[in-house]
């Protein structure tokens, strides 16, 4: 299967990424494209406050936003599989430009109704989940098979990066302007478009000879890859429970601080420290990896992390309990990136946008009903109930991932 892969030439095989100029330009314009993203996310709650204040439909916005994203995850891998990649991105590109830089121009005009707000958020969001399968499943056309793990590893660290620089730049801009952030995502957007455009290798999946078929068959074909697959399966047994264990133990940090009476600000702090945790992470990420082998790294990492949430749960209400929680998110890069270097290095070139949508749906679902769950445990059995909680999902992964371990190791 990893033999209908279209990798680098050989002459790129031993060069480092940074010498990848189509690596370079793709990550250079989602850098600032994703910097861009987290300036928008802070805006958009912000504009609605202060255009319509009403909370309700601030969060109501955010939940419109995942819910898209939820829904559109196995079209956009289908789509990915069937298009080629970069004009996809293109695509994604130009039209994010257009709508946020239309909602810029609609909110320093003073015409911006809540129904144009919602309608830019959602099809933004459908245009970031293609944008994402394309640009995930293009990754292994552009780099050599053998570097697919520090790729994806330095994709962590941009990721990371981003969602810490681009919340205090966002409420930078807001200040100068309400228009302002959703002027320059457009700029971003815009920059990334050209990054994208200057990519000179081929990013057509490799299809096979066969008639055409329908978007719901394309779908389904991804997803009975993934079951019919030992290594794929056990991914997701392993993912989906850390995943809403490394979201549930952040937001479980949050109600448990503020309940003990801490301050906004220290609360805002502390889940500083612990995104910080996360960047430092994703910058070692690639030094990790080769610390062990697959199977054994992603059985240590998940092993460490019990440790650490069950250690964070003994120190509940002080402002330290973070500690363990920042140094538990600094595995998760590195196990992340592993993850998906090895799906990328393992799958065909043409379902490899479907297989990535499926595991990431599945990761991705979890972790988001990891708020809503905690949510409801804190409220009636209290904060360290709710970090038992993301202790027993934690638990869960790691006996998924000793019990698979066989199955990790010869794939």
């Amino acid at each position: 299967m990893a033999a209908d892969l279209v990798t680098a030439p050989a002459s790129e095989e031993a060069a480092p990424l940074r010498r990848n100029r189509d690596f370079t330009l793709l990550w250079g314009g989602q850098t600032v494209s994703q910097v861009g993203s987290a300036v928008s996310v802070l805006a958009f709650p912000l504009l609605v406050l202060s255009l319509h204040g009403s909370a309700v439909q601030a969060g109501a916005l955010g939940t419109l936003q995942a819910v898209v994203r939820v829904v559109c995850q196995l079209p956009a891998g289908a789509f990915a599989d069937r298009w080629n990649r970069k004009r996809v991105m293109q695509v994604c590109d130009a039209c994010r430009v257009t709508l946020f830089l239309a909602l810029g121009t609609a909110v320093l005009l003073g015409r911006a109704p809540l129904a144009a707000v919602f309608a830019v958020a959602g099809a933004a969001a459908v245009a970031d989940v293609l944008f994402t399968a394309a640009e995930t499943s293009i990754v292994s056309q552009l780099v050599h098979r053998s570097q697919l793990p520090e790729a994806f590893a330095k994709n962590e660290a941009r990721s990371y990066g981003a969602s810490l620089a681009g919340p205090p730049l966002g409420g930078f801009l807001y200040a100068l302007g309400r228009s302002v952030p959703f002027l320059f995502d457009a700029l971003s957007y815009l920059c990334s478009f050209l990054a994208v455009s200057f990519i000179r290798r081929p990013a057509d999946p490799q299809q096979e000879e066969s008639a055409p078929t329908s978007l719901r068959h394309d779908m389904a074909e991804g997803v009975r890859h993934v079951v019919g697959s030992p290594f794929l399966r056990a991914v997701i047994l392993m993912a989906a429970p850390v995943n809403f264990a490394l979201s549930g133990v952040q937001f479980s940090a949050v109600l448990v601080l503020t309940d003990a009476g801490h301050s906004p600000r220290t609360v805002g702090l502390a889940q500083g420290c612990i995104a910080v945790g996360g960047l430092l992470g994703a910058l070692v990420a690639a030094r990790v990896q080769r610390l062990l082998p697959f199977h054994r790294l992603l059985v240590a990492a998940v092993a460490v992390l019990l440790a650490l949430v069950t250690a964070s749960t003994l120190l509940a209400g002080r402002t330290y309990m973070v500690a363990p929680v920042a140094l538990g998110l600094f595995l998760a890069p590195a196990v992340n990136s592993a993850l998906f270097g090895k799906i990328a290095s393992v799958t065909a070139a043409r379902i490899q946008g479907r297989v990535i949508s499926v595991v990431a749906l599945s990761a991705t679902a979890a972790a988001s009903t990891a708020p809503v769950i905690v949510g409801l445990v804190v409220e009636h059995g209290g904060g360290r109930a709710a970090m038992a909680t993301t202790i027993a999902a934690t638990a869960l992964s790691l006996l998924a991932a000793v019990a698979s371990r066989r199955t990790l190791r010869t794939a």
